[in-house]
């Protein structure tokens, strides 16, 4: 080939792929998105925006795209679930595992860390690719300042309340255009511990909340941006009875809302969404590329000009497990404790299908090692009941569990107690320093004689003794289920250490142990709002458990 034709070869190539370039670039700006607002509800449960009047979120809900099904991560905290949310990874990756997490004071290190030390935020994107873009955050709880660089934002505004927070938001807004930012709402979350979640009281923080979004909104529209602005309204956990923390999908599934520039109207996100989704989905709408070490995914199905995908898998509708009576609270098994002979069990079947079945004992139950349930029965010794939602022979439903704790009415009260007050704790006390308030004797390791209400319910530690008698040597588990921190002491050695201001957490630890009595040492702290505390143990064909009130004693 001559050099002419060689030279006009590589002129068209080089040609369409400009072109090819050109167009690549359009299709990524056809969406029309300058401007990226995320409003973050602390405590906002997909049960409050259904069950709640919130015009705002309802609007956004049928003219954007949404799920009620997004997942949280483990611990259902606060700390944990907003540093996923802007750093794009789990705890695993990010390291802030607790909300007792410091920037230079934390149990797990980051697996990757910017020149600062911390684990890259959608913030860090921002100032390292497009340091042009102006991009900040107003947030309600001051916690959320900690978990990010301020060298990575141009604002950095603590509210302090939530109708200040809007308030600087709706100023910031209208004043400086910013390209990014991350607005943070604290009291629903405050309702929620004051008051119980699906109180009437927390639908009207929820509906609050509603005003505070629609004012945010109407904010971009006096700017004159609401036409280039994309809305992501999200939580960072959900909660049951007065706290959070734990396991339960009323604590694990949050809200997942996309609304405005580039986004298709009435889309129901059926692909599973993650709390560490919400910063990459940002990444993508603004052309900005993510790190390796995160692992959320744009939720792109949303997106105007992109196929929804295709799911092998999807979601599996949810059969709720039945309901075993007495309950006994929102963070422990039903059943309860009871000075009597016998107990009467009733199991309530919350569906319009399926049938229960039931075990006594501690199995799982399946179609061969369990009883249809036909009416109430009655247990005359401490026992594990288990039940599940039966269809055509297969388990549909979690399972159910319940402990009772049967005792003689003339037993004593075997554990010993000691209520102590302190200031500022995030951590349990020196107890040696400290002088107890109260003390006595009550049936079991709980708050829930200890702490009664004539108690001072937040800066309070509790010392919780008794001998535990095991009916044969061997290998035994135990466990603390807490909120906030705990330690549990086997013949005064440590095995768990659940301690740090955290949401209700479970953590174990095991040892070896002969036949016989053993002394054992619960403490316990509550820094503020919510609090729980229940004691469990596991050993030689011994399933997990409530350590039963009928093997402790005040004495060895």
């Amino acid at each position: 080939m001559c050099i002419q034709n060689l030279s006009r070869v590589l002129i068209m190539t080089m040609g369409v792929l400009l072109l090819w370039s050109c167009s690549s670039n359009n299709n990524e700006n056809d969406r029309g998105i300058q401007y990226v607002i995320v409003i973050g509800i602390d405590g906002l449960s997909p049960n409050g925006i259904q069950k709640a009047n919130t015009p705002m979120l309802d609007s956004m809900v049928q003219n954007g795209a949404a799920t009620m099904h997004a997942r949280s991560v483990l611990p259902s905290s606060s700390s944990s679930n907003w540093a996923s949310m802007i750093m794009g990874a789990d705890t695993e990756q990010h390291g802030v595992t607790s909300n007792g997490w410091e920037k230079f004071d934390h149990e797990l290190p980051p697996v990757v860390a910017t020149a600062n030390g911390t684990f890259p935020t959608i913030f860090t994107l921002f100032h390292d690719q497009q340091p042009e873009a102006h991009a900040g955050a107003i947030y309600d709880w001051d916690g959320f300042g900690r978990l990010f660089e301020k060298e990575n934002v141009d604002f950095d505004i603590d509210g302090d309340h939530e109708d200040q927070t809007t308030q600087e938001a709706v100023n910031y807004i209208k004043q400086h255009t910013p390209n990014f930012t991350f607005v943070h709402l604290d009291h629903v979350d405050h309702a929620g511990h004051a008051l119980g979640h699906g109180s009437p009281a927390y639908y009207k923080s929820v509906e609050k909340a509603d005003s505070l979004i629609a004012q945010i909104v109407e904010a971009t529209k006096d700017a004159g941006i609401f036409e280039k602005t994309m809305f992501i309204v999200s939580a960072d956990h959900g909660g049951i009875g007065f706290g959070h923390g734990g396991e339960s999908l009323a604590e694990m599934e949050i809200p997942f809302i996309l609304y405005g520039a580039g986004i298709k109207k009435g889309y129901h996100i059926e692909e599973t969404v993650y709390q560490y989704d919400n910063a990459p989905t940002v990444a993508y709408a603004m052309g900005l590329q993510t790190p390796q070490a995160w692992i959320g995914r744009p939720v792109k199905g949303a997106f105007v000009g992109n196929e929804k995908p295709k799911l092998t898998y999807k979601r599996k509708e949810q059969i709720t497990q039945p309901k075993i009576l007495p309950d006994a609270g929102y963070f422990e098994p039903a059943g309860g404790i009871f000075k009597a002979d016998s107990v009467a069990v009733v199991i309530q079947n919350p569906n319009n299908q399926g049938k229960i079945r039931y075990t006594v004992g501690g199995d799982m139950p399946t179609m061969e090692n369990s009883q249809a349930y036909q009416d109430t029965f009655y247990l005359k010794n401490t026992e594990i009941v288990k039940a599940g939602i039966f269809q055509e022979g297969h388990l549909v439903s979690t399972v159910a569990e319940a402990n009772f704790r049967l005792v003689p009415a003339t037993k004593q009260d075997p554990v010993k107690y000691e209520v102590f007050y302190g200031e500022g704790m995030d951590k349990l006390p020196d107890f040696t320093t400290l002088q107890p308030i109260r003390t006595g004797y009550v049936p079991e390791f709980s708050h829930r004689e200890a702490l009664a209400d004539d108690v001072q319910q937040d800066q309070v530690a509790l010392v919780l003794e008794s001998y535990l008698e095991l009916p044969e040597g061997g290998t035994y588990g135990f466990f603390t289920n807490s909120d906030d921190g705990s330690k549990l002491y086997v013949d005064g050695k440590l095995v768990v250490d659940n301690d740090g201001d955290h949401g209700v957490l479970e953590r174990s630890g095991s040892l070896h142990l002969e036949k016989g009595k053993h002394l054992i040492r619960v403490e316990f702290f509550n820094g503020g709002g919510g609090f729980h505390l229940d004691a469990k143990y596991q050993g030689p064909n011994i399933p997990k458990q409530i350590i039963p009130a009928n093997l402790l004693y005040r004495n060895k």
